[in-house]
């Protein structure tokens, strides 16, 4: 699993107007690449998830569901955001969530093959 790391690489995909796919629970924003793996980074704020305990479990649960999904993720930079209603959601319900945002930028963005 390939990790946004640099202020200015998380900066460029939320500033970028290209995709944001929203649900209740998160909020992922996309800015493709040219080649390459997919890279995630994981946006977990006080504001959104009060207690640090939350916030660390919340960013567990999105880069599992990221793990399972990466090999058919186009290439391309994911920034989840985490929204304040993930505080009251199940896990089964958040894995769902996710697993269905990553499913829909698959189909709508296919890996090429080669």
């Amino acid at each position: 699993m390939v990790k946004l790391r640099r202020r200015r690489e998380f900066e460029a995909v939320l500033a970028s107007p290209r995709q944001a796919i929203v649900s209740p629970l998160f909020v992922v924003r996309l800015l493709g690449r040219p080649d390459g793996p997919p890279r995630l980074g994981i946006v977990a704020s006080r504001k959104a998830l009060a207690r640090a305990i939350d916030r660390n479990c919340a960013k567990r649960l999105v880069r599992e569901a990221f793990r399972a999904a990466q090999h058919a993720l186009p290439p391309a930079d994911l920034v989840v955001q985490v929204r304040r209603d993930l505080a009251r959601a199940t896990r089964t319900a958040a894995r769902a969530d996710l697993a269905a945002i990553f499913r829909r930028i698959a189909r709508s963005h296919p890996r090429a093959s080669g």
